[in-house]
């Protein structure tokens, strides 16, 4: 099983928003900086999470997302689901066998489902909360620091647009 970039971008961005929870509404450019993903590629994984309603999109002066739900309540399942589009297991794993490939005819296919049942079932126990705070934060920068880098460069801004009016 290989899960697509997407994916991993995905669980990092959301990983991102549990540890940064109070900071929440966050923007994608925020997260993506944070986690060094591309940004517009971001904000189209936001809106297929959107899509699935594990976030949500918040407008006005505090921009950005939040968690659709608790954290707690949204499973590594849902969010695969959401990005893969399908079921990761859904076919044989020898898909060019002439046996037809059902669990009734296939050995090797029946073991592939009572298999893919298990890691399923693991996935929907398993939810973002106990994901994002028991993975190696190597790749997290902190949420603070990519705001004041954002206050700086809005507060030079300012004092130009000052100078300039006198």
């Amino acid at each position: 099983m290989k899960v697509k970039k997407a994916t991993a971008y995905a669980l990092h961005a959301l990983m991102y928003m549990v540890r940064h929870a109070t900071q929440l509404p966050v923007t994608t450019n925020t997260i993506a900086k944070g986690e060094g993903i591309p940004s517009e590629y971001l904000a189209k994984i936001f809106q297929r999470l959107s899509k699935a309603h594990i976030v949500k999109g918040v407008r006005g002066r505090k921009k950005g997302h939040v968690f659709a739900r608790p954290p707690e309540e949204i499973s590594l399942f849902e969010i695969i689901n959401s990005i893969e589009g399908e079921s990761l297991f859904d076919d044989c794993p020898l898909k060019h066998c002439e046996c037809g490939g059902t669990p009734e005819n296939c050995y090797i296919f029946a073991q592939w489902v009572s298999a893919t049942r298990k890691i399923n079932a693991l996935f929907e126990e398993t939810n973002l909360a106990t994901v994002a705070w028991n993975h190696p934060e190597h790749r997290f920068y902190s949420l603070p620091e990519s705001l004041e880098t954002e206050k700086k460069k809005a507060n030079r801004k300012m004092s130009k647009s000052k100078i300039s009016a006198f």
